[in-house]
């Protein structure tokens, strides 16, 4: 394959450009990724980490649920991209969750609607209002009065009763219908208030129904009791009786509106946590698994930490060693997540880690810093090299706003001087401008995107470098089929054009490796020409099969390459 494939060839490629691995990374203004091989407890580990900002302003912590209900699955990535023209978001998977429906163990939180009760055996995760982690144990207390009747306690939220007696409150987020329980009594209200903590939920009883299964009104909720708590319900609750709902966290601190489930507790006050006494079976805390890991440095900052598992070349660790690694990376703050084959971390739609099933698992919840300034995709593929030869011969620049903004965007050359510019004013939306002019100075160019939100009057920046470099081009090959015969090889021309000075390598490849090398050494400018008799390293005539023609040319520009294909059929005359 030539360069040529490499090419964006429209603004979705562009977004999707891959991230670099290996080293620092910056993700989005302020968000830098890293992946790591660390040896821990003797094996190998490939850990990745994302350091992020604050909470607060252009950055804000959020709780994701897949499909926006408690009833459903998605994979990390895929709830990324449905928020992209609201955030450009960085995250990883969260709660534990139950596989077939795909509900979450323990408490899902946002804005102050609650979604799904607490687990008090299990840690959870609040977000405060000023940006502090805090890892509590957060239960839940619940209850529903009939007109002129007692209060009465309410057990479940979105949910069935595992252990009756007892009632449970459903509404529209746990998704279209209550849970089916055979001998269970529910009372529907077509209105009822959105289930706020510590808000009073009043509402008039519609319609009764029996057995679970029921659709839930979209404005409204329903009651579902098992157990002798149906006695109570059915004759308290009839048709036409005004009730009233009350839902409350006792343990989740005042200044806090968002929470998830998870644990266990990894890291509390600097130090790393061994034994968080939380139900979890040691099936769970003790073997090497791929695990998932969120934490708070002492400045604020933000740590997501996913360390990858199940393989050869990452065997992943132990809840006593992620705690250890969590508290060496510098957290004052942090907490276990889903781990095995759930653990992913990913960036605006793309999976940075290598989930152990292959692929990102789907899951229920997940965890993301959302970012709501200007956005550069980072400039991928190869070098910009504007030579005519239908090779990286443009790129595609983009810049995303998510909130109406006043938007300057720049082309700046090498010399720090100014080649285009672009002011406009937009509402959510994308920004792209394609380059490749041959008249384009070689060296490192910026693309700098800047905004001013139009409501809030913040600012942010956003830069991304690429390089002009045409050292080399016009990779041409003579064939695109080279027969060979045994005791004889063949022949395939290949030639480049060198425009100055560089180290050139040129060799011949299969599945990765160098077959044989055709040049190595300084070379002039000018048109390079080598020829390939169809032999190995060892000078054996090579079998049949898809080979790789590569030359790489090196400089002080930096190194650009150029490969192409050609097949090779071995025949006996």
């Amino acid at each position: 394959m030539t360069k040529r494939g490499l090419l964006p060839a429209a603004l979705a490629a562009l977004l999707a450009s891959p991230v670099l691995a290996g080293a620092a990374t910056t993700l989005m203004p302020g968000v830098r990724y890293e992946r790591d091989t660390r040896l821990i407890g003797g094996s190998p580990v490939v850990v990745h980490i994302v350091r992020t900002p604050p909470h607060g302003g252009l950055y804000r912590l959020r709780p994701a649920l897949s499909h926006n209900t408690v009833v459903g699955h998605q994979t990390v990535p895929a709830m990324q991209r449905s928020r992209a023209g609201r955030a450009t978001s960085v995250g990883v998977n969260a709660d534990r969750f139950q596989t077939t429906t795909g509900r979450p163990s323990g408490v899902f939180l946002r804005n102050g609607l609650l979604y799904t009760r607490g687990y008090r055996a299990r840690s959870s995760l609040a977000v405060a209002f000023d940006g502090r982690l805090l890892v509590e144990r957060l239960g839940f207390a619940g209850f529903w009065r009939a007109e002129g009747s007692d209060r009465h306690a309410v057990e479940a939220m979105n949910d069935r009763v595992v252990d009756p007696p007892g009632v449970a409150l459903f509404t529209p987020t746990r998704g279209a219908r209550t849970t089916r329980a055979s001998g269970a009594y529910e009372v529907v209200f077509q209105r009822l208030p959105k289930a706020m903590l510590d808000g009073r939920l009043t509402g008039t009883v519609t319609a009764v129904r029996r057995d679970g299964g029921t659709a839930i009104p979209r404005r409204g909720a329903v009651l579902q009791a098992r157990g002798t708590a149906r006695r109570m319900l059915r004759r308290e609750a009839r048709v036409g009786t005004q009730v009233t709902v009350r839902v409350r966290m006792p343990e989740l601190p005042a200044d806090a509106a968002d929470a998830i489930g998870g644990g266990p507790l990894l890291v509390r006050d600097g130090n790393p946590v061994r034994q968080a006494d939380e139900y979890f079976s040691l099936g769970i805390l003790l073997p090497r698994h791929p695990r998932t890991a969120v934490g708070q440095l002492r400045n604020g900052a933000l740590l997501f930490v996913v360390a990858d598992g199940r393989s050869l070349r990452s065997h992943g660790v132990t809840n006593w060693q992620l705690a250890r690694l969590m508290a060496n990376l510098g957290s004052v703050t942090a907490m276990g997540f889903d781990g095995g084959g759930s653990s992913t971390l990913a960036f605006d739609g793309r999976v940075l880690n290598r989930p152990s099933d292959g692929a990102p698992r789907l899951v229920s919840n997940a965890l993301f810093l959302e970012y709501y300034g200007v956005y550069a995709p980072r400039v991928g593929g190869p070098p910009l090299s504007p030579n005519g030869d239908g090779v990286a011969d443009s790129k595609l620049l983009g810049a995303k706003v998510v909130r109406p903004s006043s938007v300057e965007l720049r082309l700046v050359r090498p010399n720090g001087s100014v080649a285009w510019r672009r002011s406009d004013t937009v509402g959510p939306g994308r920004l792209t401008r394609r380059v490749g002019s041959r008249q384009m100075r070689e060296g490192t160019w910026r693309w700098v995107a800047e905004a001013t939100e139009t409501e809030s009057g913040r600012t942010s920046r956003a830069v991304r470098r690429f390089k002009v470099n045409r050292t080399l081009g016009h990779l041409r090959l003579s064939k695109e089929t080279v027969r060979v015969r045994r005791g004889r090889g063949g022949r395939l021309a290949a030639a480049v054009a060198l425009t100055r000075d560089a180290r050139v390598v040129a060799t011949v490849r299969r599945s990765g490796r160098v077959v044989r090398t055709l040049h190595r050494g300084q070379a002039t400018p000018g048109t390079k020409r080598w020829v390939w008799n169809g032999r190995n390293a060892a000078g054996r005539v090579v079998q049949s099969g898809r080979y790789l023609v590569h030359v790489r040319a090196s400089n002080g520009l930096g190194t650009v390459s150029l490969q192409d294909r050609v097949r090779v059929v071995r025949v006996r005359r």
